[in-house]
């Protein structure tokens, strides 16, 4: 009986970690992906303005 007592806390908070460890590594991922393109739409309006 313990050890099911003990595993419902765990679930919970397994269930909670993934949903922010989604968010840091989508904002991580968004921030790798955005720099490259910030880059390149820099890069696009300067051989404009050239």
């Amino acid at each position: 009986m313990e050890q099911e007592e003990l595993r419902l806390p765990l679930t919970q908070e397994s269930k909670v970690r993934p949903a922010e460890g989604n968010i840091a590594t989508g904002l991580v991922w968004g921030v790798l992906i955005s720099i490259p393109l910030w880059i390149s739409v820099f890069g696009w309006i300067m051989g404009i303005w050239r």
